[in-house]
């Protein structure tokens, strides 16, 4: 099984939210979600994040999106 880990967090230094932040009214994680489900060599996608509460959006995001 070959495994694509995407690291997302919310707590951006130098633009905080940025991986929800929307352009063209999609967050950035779906256009990076969309274009890597297109490789034809994984066979699974993960976002991972921290635990903290800050972090809790981008959960909410993948389950609604479908993601683990």
């Amino acid at each position: 099984m070959i495994l694509a880990i995407i690291q997302a967090r919310m707590g951006s230094t130098r633009l905080p939210g940025k991986v929800l932040m929307e352009v063209n009214g999609r967050p950035l994680l779906a256009y990076q979600l969309d274009r890597i489900s297109k490789s034809k060599k994984l066979d699974r996608v993960v976002v991972v994040t921290s635990i903290l509460e800050k972090d809790d959006a981008i959960e909410h995001f993948c389950k609604e999106y479908g993601v683990d």
